[in-house]
């Protein structure tokens, strides 16, 4: 199994390497989309876009986890908040 995860277009070369393999493989996209935790962006953001790289992972259908739906918890501080 080959395992590759990015979060902007700066990583989607690895993944469409990851891809092409002939190996089960496993791309992850990590689309930030928390401002108040920690980051947002992706299409319009002034830093780390992720455009070209999402269009790819809905149309090859690799995983797209997404910061502000899937993760309860980002960082171990916020435990003590709940």
């Amino acid at each position: 199994m080959v395992f590759t995860s990015g979060n902007s277009d700066g990583d989607l070369q690895m993944l469409q390497w990851t891809a092409s393999n002939n190996y089960k493989s496993f791309m992850l996209y990590v689309h930030h989309t928390n401002f108040v935790r920690e980051w947002a962006y992706d299409r319009d953001s002034h830093i780390g876009h992720l455009d070209k790289g999402l269009d790819q992972a809905q149309k090859e259908g690799w995983t797209i986890i997404d910061m502000e739906k899937d993760w309860k918890v980002i960082y171990p501080f916020e435990l003590k908040i709940q």
